[in-house]
């Protein structure tokens, strides 16, 4: 699936962590906080003033970000995407 998102939404699938010590899972993330892939971004956050400031997130970018209430959801076959701002990703992991 293809998304163009607007302004300063940015499309994000969550990179999975595998946790286990033998066969048994670990959850190790309290704070549901997510590792993801940057598929897609807007072209940047509409100011008061009409000006356009471009995003520090690009495509491709690995970054973390708190899965919290705020951010949307969509669910394609087995993919789940995030709709997120920047102000919501916590950082860029080079």
């Amino acid at each position: 699936m293809i998304f163009k998102p607007l302004y300063d939404k940015i499309v994000v699938i969550k990179i999975e962590e595998e946790h286990k010590i033998g066969t048994i899972y670990v959850s190790t993330n309290e704070n549901n906080i997510l590792k993801g892939l940057v598929v897609e971004t807007g072209c940047g956050k509409l100011l008061d003033n009409g000006e356009i400031k471009s995003l520090i997130v690009k495509k491709k970018d690995i970054i973390l970000f708190k899965d919290n209430y705020n951010i949307e959801k969509y669910k394609v076959k087995d993919n789940e995407y995030f709709f997120l701002q920047e102000k919501d990703i916590i950082s860029i992991i080079n």
